[in-house]
C-alpha cells in the first residue's frame, strides 16, 4: 500500500505542464501605469541654483532653487540627483509649474519634507543668461550657479503642482501668485495580455513556477476623474501627513478637470496650504542675512569674510560661577533688536573683574543686565554692583532662555567666532534673587524686579549688617529693606510694595521694560537698540 502511493506521488509531482491565459488590465494596475498620457503640459521642470542679485547682498546673498516647468514621471530622480548634488545646503524652493503626474507630485512633497525644505510660488528672471538660453556659459568659478531676482506677478502652482507644494515646510504664495486646483485625471489604456505560465501540481493543487507575458495587444484607453477609494485614502493620507486639511483635496476634486479654481490667500491659510500670508519674498530677502542669525540660504562668496561687529566673547569661568554674555532678542525685531547683557549663576570672586571687561570691549554701548543668582560671594557683589554703579548701567532680575545653548553649555556654538551674539529672550519666569543678586541689582540706575520671583536675603545673610546697610546707602538704598524681606520666597504685591518703599527697586515691573521688542519702535529709541552692520 505505502509503495503504492509513493509511486503516485512521483507521478504527480515530475510533470510540468504549460498553460495559456489572458488578462485584461485596468486603471492603475502596473501594467496600465507604463502607459503614457498624451504630454502636453510643456517642457518637464528643471532645477537649478539661484543667487540673488539684488543690489549690495554680495558677499552674503540669499540662494534658492528655482524649480519650473511640468511635473512627469522622471521629476523625482531628477530632483533626488540635484539634491544629492547640492549637498548640504538648505535651499528654500521657488515653483512655478503647470501641474503633471500627481504620483511624482507626491514624492517630490515627501522629498521636501525630509530635506526640510521650504517652497514658494515665483517667478526667477535670470541675470546675464537664463539655464535653458541657447549659448548661456557661466563662469566656471560660479559652479553653476546663476543669478537673478524673484518676481511673483506671472508665477504659478497649478493641478498637480499643488500636491508638491503641501510638502514644503514653510509654505508661500502671496496675493500676486497663482495657486489652481481642479479634478485630478486618470488616462487609462486597456491591454489584452497573453502570458506562458509553468505549473506543477502537488497533492491536487496547481502551483506557479513561472509566468511569462507573450504578447500585448492595446484594446482601448479612456480618461476618468472617477477615482476609486483606496486612491481618494492615499490623497488624504499624504495631506494629512502634510499637515493641510482635507477641504482642499475636496475643492480640487469638486472643480471639474477642464476648469481650474483659483485659491485665494485666506482661503489657503485656512486650508493650512500656506503657513502665513506673507509673499514669496520673505524666503529669499536679502534681510534675511543681515540679521544676528541669518537664514540657512544665506551663503557666503567663496574667499569672502563676512564684517565683524563688535560683540565681545561671552565670560565663563572655568568653574562653578556666573557666565556674562550678550544677548540679542530672537523674533520679529530685526534690523534693531534690543540687546542686553546675561548674568546667571554663583556670583564668585571673578565676576566683577570679568563685567568690566565685557563693558571695556562694549565700549559706549550700554546694555541692561538681567541677573538671575540664588547665591554668590557678597563681597564679589558689592564690588561688582559698583562695577554697575560706575557704567550706570540699567539693572533687572529675569532669567535668559537662549534659542541653542548656554553659554555653559557643551559644544555650544551660540558665539560662532564671527562677533555675532547669542538669541534669546527674556523673562521673570524661573528668576532667583539671593543676597549677593540683590546686592547687584541695587547698584543699577532702574531697577526691576518682578513678581513671583523666589528673592530674599536669606534667613542668615552672609554678610554683616553694618557692612551691607553700609553699602546700600551708598546705592541710595533704605539700610531697613534687608529686614523687610529676611526670608527667601516668591514675591507678592506686598513685598515688592515694601521693596519700592525701600528704593530697592526704582519702579514696578519686570525685564520686559528694558528688553521688549516694541521699545526699539519708539521715539527716542533706548540705547540698547542696535542695528547690526
Amino acid at each position: 500500500m505505502g509503495t503504492g502511493v509513493r509511486a503516485v506521488w512521483r507521478g504527480i509531482l515530475l510533470p510540468l505542464f504549460f498553460a495559456a491565459a489572458t488578462a485584461l488590465f485596468l486603471p492603475w494596475s502596473a501594467e496600465a501605469a507604463k502607459s503614457k498620457p498624451p504630454e502636453n503640459d510643456g517642457p518637464p521642470m528643471r532645477f537649478v541654483v539661484v543667487r540673488s542679485s539684488a543690489p549690495g547682498c554680495e558677499p552674503f546673498c540669499p540662494e534658492w532653487i528655482s524649480a519650473e516647468g511640468a511635473i512627469t514621471p522622471a521629476t523625482p530622480a531628477a530632483f533626488k540627483k540635484f539634491l544629492k548634488k547640492l549637498g548640504d545646503k538648505k535651499l528654500p524652493v521657488i515653483v512655478t509649474s503647470p501641474g503633471g503626474r500627481v504620483e511624482a507630485a507626491l514624492e517630490l512633497g515627501r522629498m521636501l519634507r525630509t530635506r526640510k525644505l521650504d517652497i514658494g510660488v515665483g517667478l526667477t528672471r535670470f541675470v546675464e543668461c537664463a539655464p535653458d538660453q541657447k549659448g548661456c556659459k557661466l563662469d566656471p568659478a560660479r559652479k553653476g550657479i546663476y543669478q537673478g531676482a524673484l518676481y511673483s506677478a506671472g508665477a504659478y502652482c497649478a493641478s498637480a503642482c499643488s500636491m508638491m507644494f503641501a510638502g514644503g515646510v514653510r509654505r508661500h504664495v502671496g496675493q500676486w501668485a497663482y495657486m489652481g486646483v481642479h479634478q485630478v485625471t486618470s488616462h487609462v489604456t486597456q491591454q489584452k495580455i497573453t502570458y506562458r505560465e509553468t505549473y506543477k501540481v502537488v497533492k491536487g493543487k496547481r502551483k506557479t513556477v513561472s509566468r511569462k507575458v507573450v504578447r500585448r495587444k492595446t484594446v482601448g484607453s479612456y480618461t476618468t476623474t472617477k477615482m476609486g477609494k483606496a486612491f481618494n485614502a492615499r490623497m488624504l493620507t499624504y495631506l494629512k501627513e502634510m499637515g493641510v486639511k482635507k477641504e482642499m483635496y475636496e475643492v480640487g476634486q469638486s472643480t471639474p478637470a477642464a476648469e481650474m479654481r483659483q485659491l485665494a490667500p485666506v482661503e489657503m491659510l485656512n486650508m493650512n496650504l500656506i503657513t502665513s500670508l506673507d509673499a514669496t519674498d520673505v524666503l529669499v530677502s536679502v534681510e534675511n542675512c543681515r540679521t544676528a542669525a541669518p537664514a540657512a540660504n544665506c551663503v557666503l562668496a567663496p574667499g569672502k569674510k563676512l564684517a565683524s561687529n563688535s560683540y565681545p566673547k561671552p565670560l565663563v569661568p572655568k568653574g562653578p560661577g556666573m557666565w556674562l554674555a550678550v544677548v540679542r532678542s530672537v523674533g520679529a525685531c530685526e534690523p534693531d533688536c534690543p540687546e542686553w547683557i546675561s548674568a546667571e549663576g554663583q556670583v564668585d570672586e571673578t565676576a566683577p573683574q570679568r563685567l568690566e571687561t565685557l563693558l571695556k570691549e562694549l565700549g559706549d554701548i550700554k546694555l541692561p543686565l538681567i541677573i538671575s543668582s540664588s547665591e554668590g560671594d557678597p563681597i564679589a557683589a558689592m564690588l561688582m554692583g559698583r562695577v554697575v554703579r560706575a557704567n550706570g548701567l540699567d539693572v533687572a532680575v529675569g532669567r535668559t532662555f537662549f534659542a541653542g545653548c548656554k553659554p555653559n553649555g557643551k559644544g555650544c556654538t551660540g558665539w560662532q567666532g564671527d562677533g555675532r551674539p547669542y538669541l534669546g529672550i527674556a523673562g521673570s519666569g524661573g528668576a532667583e534673587c539671593g543676597e549677593s543678586c540683590l546686592l547687584v541689582l541695587s547698584a543699577g540706575k532702574t531697577r526691576l524686579i518682578g513678581e513671583g520671583i523666589l528673592a530674599g536675603w536669606g534667613a542668615s545673610p552672609a554678610l554683616d549688617a553694618p557692612i551691607r546697610n553700609h553699602y546700600l546707602v551708598q546705592m541710595g538704598v533704605g539700610p531697613k529693606v534687608a529686614d523687610a524681606t529676611p526670608g527667601f520666597d516668591k514675591l507678592d504685591d506686598a513685598a515688592l510694595a515694601l521693596l519700592r518703599e525701600g528704593y530697592l527697586t526704582t519702579r514696578s515691573g519686570s525685564t520686559q521694560l528694558l528688553i521688549d521688542s516694541g521699545l526699539c519702535r519708539m521715539s527716542p529709541r533706548p540705547v540698547n537698540c542696535r542695528a547690526l552692520r
